[in-house]
């Protein structure tokens, strides 16, 4: 009967198998029903052999607990794909005419038996799912976080009545999950357990299900495409055999990604691994790990490899050009040669996207840039794929929370303006263009703090989207492709918000904030948009666009002007990177600052950090060539500084409060809202703390032990202020880690947010573990209480490991503990050292020092006495303080 009506009717109770359109299993599950009575259950569900069957068990699932007293029950039928109550409703002609396979239509109707139809049709299976998951949040669902879906108490009364026809604003519309990051799935994706092992399957496949979940969150947010990155062995764990020897390239590693790709196939989306040419860093697996010099050979394995990957079902691949996001590497013209193999390899059904990065200071040799008024100049090294095969798609990149319009003062930019330059020059010149933004940056900038900055990530993103618009005169964007690296402390929003811009236009992000809580009554809803565009113009304006009009800080870059640079975390490894960079004028990759020890003496790394070692040394120094209280440093921060940091302090706790404000909040909103509201409480806390702890940096002296005389009770203030902001924080985020939503449930080891629990990322610790007591906030704290200068305090990080492809050689590893050895023993410790190593205890820099770990029992929360004990202040300071 199926077969002769061209629809499989599942009505509630009803279970059954259909072997249909060649070999195809659908699988009918039914809406059970809730109690003895037919009125328990759930909306009948009517879908055409054109619908996949993990849309239908989503239908069924989300539905089934909707009975007539809830607002559902069987006289609400939903008729998905070409079933025949579909057809009658959306004839065949209409959804042939739709113009993209992703548009679809939606339409309701009562018909002459009292039953309220609504008709779900699109071009093709995966338009089909957009189109259920759309109808679903017309009925007051909501996909907003991955793993938390919004559940509505019932289904709205009167059922609404639906026309409407969509097609999307762009036909490619993806999200990298950036698993070089050790994120929630970045284990399960790359084939290992939650332990970081890979000898049981089963095990490994106790994970599947966040990954089901966000999945079904793609296809809610009409996302197309799913791309993440494969991570290599490490060298010093692989066999005499060689590298290929291990796991790797397994056969057991492919059966789980064709397990995982499989699930996304299942949905009618696309599948993507990104697999870098010869990239370096974080253990990634390149395509060519190491070159011989003979070009042949070379070949030979990186078209090994390019196959293997197919071999897991990938339907396309993405790469990236250097040794490291700032080193080229290989020649240019080599680089060109392997881009047009890797898309031969290919073939023409599936597309090579080449990450367009905006580092700078990169030269691709033997190339001139080709745009009008360039000429003679070579081409930036990031663009090189424009001499390949023209049907390479480039993808622009930019970086953290920065518009292509916005001051940029990261990666050695300024702003983003040759990138977004050379992104309307693609699209002039006839090129496949796809945008590739992020919502969240991670490492210390963002998401690990944690800052609440979903909001000016979209912002930058609506404006983004309609900026490459406007630039599209002769070929428009194929798309976008976001980078996410997280989605707690209310980075969903963001990741959502971009999804919702992808698929169709927006002129301001308050019509994104409307798409996206659509499940709250208009007068909530209304608040809540409000709220959110306040935020996103406050952190524009503050974060980005910082102190207007005002110079840098006396030596140090175009940065220090922007309140980001300020908020953001710091560790012992970034920190001596961006001394470095502003020394040799190379930018860093975050935002350079006026730190706290710009303000007890002059930054240079030479003569002085070596003199820094040996206190007296140090001590005569700072006597000599110190900087004054009123020297340049101090007159600009009291100028320019203290005043963004004030009204960044008073902007986000009044923002703050009107979150902690809203009222008549629903049952079913009340974890997203909650979610917010102390994600921005947490921002406004950060503000509190850094405000403060300036403030004691710029007026309490270079000494802890000889504070400014009239001004101990003062300063003791200004470090208690600080200190209860960082304890009043820590207390709200125990809340939100027992809330993370995974499948696991809240397990303290989660290699998401433990240290040193097993990941195959260059990363000792989880993307959330930083949160868990507050790291950054305890380093700034510890900086300033103890005027600590050695910018390697609270070292997190392993160089070699970062740095050195497959995690670096036993060979590397050893030189590098010989060094260490050398430099920090009993006899002598010199600071640079720490920037060298990871302790193996968790550090807590407020609690002992760094080598000292939350495992000795020992808490984060000090009293005086303790601060006494530890000899970090002097007697008159520890008085104020007490006040």
């Amino acid at each position: 009967n199926a077969a002769e009506s061209g629809h499989r009717n599942l009505a509630p109770g009803r279970r059954s198998l259909r072997l249909a359109l060649g070999a195809v299993f659908y699988m009918t599950l039914c809406c059970d029903a809730l109690g003895d009575t037919g009125a328990a259950q759930g909306p009948t569900i009517a879908a055409g052999l054109d619908v996949g069957r993990v849309v239908v068990e989503s239908a069924l699932r989300l539905l089934k607990q909707y009975p007539t007293s809830r607002g559902g029950g069987p006289a609400v039928v939903v008729a998905i794909g070409n079933a025949t109550e579909s057809r009658g409703l959306i004839p065949a002609g209409e959804v042939e005419s739709l113009q993209s396979p992703d548009a679809f239509v939606l339409r309701s109707r009562k018909n002459t038996s009292g039953h309220t139809v609504f008709a779900c049709a699109g071009k093709t299976p995966r338009a089909n799912g957009f189109a259920v998951f759309e109808l679903l949040q017309h009925f007051g669902f909501a996909f907003l976080h991955p793993l938390k879906p919004v559940l509505p108490g019932a289904l709205p009364r009167p059922l609404p009545e639906l026309r409407v026809r969509e097609e999307p604003r762009w036909e490619f519309r993806g999200t990298h999950y950036h698993t070089q990051h050790p994120l929630e799935l970045t284990n399960l994706l790359n084939g290992y357990d939650v332990d970081g092992g890979h000898e049981n399957r089963t095990k490994w496949a106790d994970t599947l299900p966040d990954w089901e979940a966000f999945l079904d969150w793609l296809l809610a947010q009409k996302q197309n495409y799913i791309e993440w990155m494969l991570l290599g062995d490490l060298k010093v764990q692989t066999s005499r055999e060689g590298r290929d020897g291990g796991f790797e390239l397994s056969t057991e590693r492919r059966v789980r990604l064709r397990i995982l790709v499989q699930a996304v196939h299942d949905r009618g989306l696309e599948a993507g691994i990104d697999a870098p040419l010869t990239f370096q860093q974080q253990h990634a697996l390149s395509l060519l790990p190491e070159s011989t010099g003979q070009w042949h050979h070379d070949l030979a394995v990186v078209e090994s490899r390019v196959n293997w990957l197919l071999g897991c079902g990938f339907d396309h691949l993405g790469t990236e050009l250097g040794t490291t996001e700032f080193t080229r590497g290989h020649s240019a013209h080599d680089l060109v040669r392997m881009l047009n193999a890797v898309k031969a390899v290919l073939g023409p059904g599936r597309r090579l996207l080449v990450k367009n990065h905006c580092s700078a200071h990169q030269k691709a040799h033997g190339f001139s840039d080709p745009r009008p008024g360039h000429e003679g100049n070579e081409l930036n090294f990031n663009y090189l794929n424009y001499y390949a095969d023209p049907s390479i798609v480039a993808m622009p990149h930019t970086v953290q929370i920065y518009s292509l319009r916005d001051p940029a003062p990261t990666y050695g930019n300024n702003n983003f303006s040759d990138l977004r330059d050379w992104t309307r020059y693609l699209l002039q010149d006839g090129r496949p263009v796809v945008f590739y933004p992020e919502t969240s940056y991670w490492v210390n900038y963002d998401i690990s703090v944690p800052l609440f900055l979903a909001p000016v990530y979209i912002r930058s993103r609506v404006e983004d989207a309609n900026d490459i618009d406007a630039m599209s005169s002769h070929q428009s964007a194929l798309g976008q492709l976001n980078f996410e690296s997280g989605w707690q402390w209310g980075y969903w929003l963001a990741n959502a918000g971009q999804a919702a811009v992808a698929w169709k236009s927006h002129r301001r992000p308050s019509e994104v904030f409307e798409r996206l809580f659509m499940f709250l009554d208009p007068k909530l809803r209304g608040e809540v948009v409000r709220l959110l565009c306040d935020f996103s113009e406050a952190q524009h304006d503050l974060l980005i666009g910082g102190a207007p009009g005002a110079p840098p800080a006396p030596g140090i870059g175009h940065g220090s002007v922007a309140g980001m640079a300020y908020l953001q975390g710091s560790e012992g490894l970034s920190d001596l990177a961006g001394l470095l960079s502003r020394h040799l004028g190379r930018g860093a990759p975050q935002p350079d600052r006026l730190r706290f020890s710009d303000l007890w003496h002059d930054s240079l790394l030479l003569p002085k950090r070596f003199l820094r070692w040996f206190a007296p040394a140090a001590m005569l120094w700072d006597k000599l060539f110190g900087r004054p209280e009123n020297g340049p440093r101090h007159q600009w921060y009291r100028k320019h500084l203290r005043p963004l940091l004030a009204r960044m302090n008073s902007t986000f706790a009044h923002l703050a409060r009107r979150f902690a404000e809203l009222q008549d909040i629903p049952e079913t909103a009340e974890e997203s809202l909650k979610d917010l509201s102390i994600s921005s409480r947490l921002l406004s806390l950060r503000c509190t703390q850094v405000l403060n702890l300036y403030d004691h940096a710029a007026e309490c002296g270079a000494s802890i032990d000889e504070p400014q005389a009239g001004k101990e009770e003062w300063c003791g203030r200004r470090l208690m202020l600080a200190r209860r902001a960082l304890e009043t924080a820590r207390g709200l985020v125990p809340e939100r880690e027992s809330r993370y939503g995974l499948a696991t449930g809240h397990n303290v080891r989660h290699p998401s947010y433990a240290w040193r629990a097993g990941n195959p990322t260059a990363y000792v610790y989880g993307y959330l573990w930083a949160v868990h007591d507050l790291f950054y906030w305890q380093r700034d704290q510890a900086i300033v209480e103890r005027r600590i200068s050695n910018p390697c305090i609270g070292n997190i990080n392993d160089i070699i490991d970062l740095g050195l492809q497959g995690g670096g050689s036993r060979v590397a590893h050893g030189i590098r503990d010989a060094l260490v050895g050398t430099l920090h023993n009993r006899f002598w410790q010199v600071g640079i050292a720490e920037c060298m190593f990871v302790p193996e205890e968790e550090p807590l820099p407020l609690v002992g020092g760094i080598a000292e770990a939350r495992a000795t029992g020992a808490g984060a929360t000090s009293t005086a006495d303790d601060w006494q004990a530890s000899g970090r202040f002097g007697s008159s300071t520890l008085a104020a303080l007490e006040v």
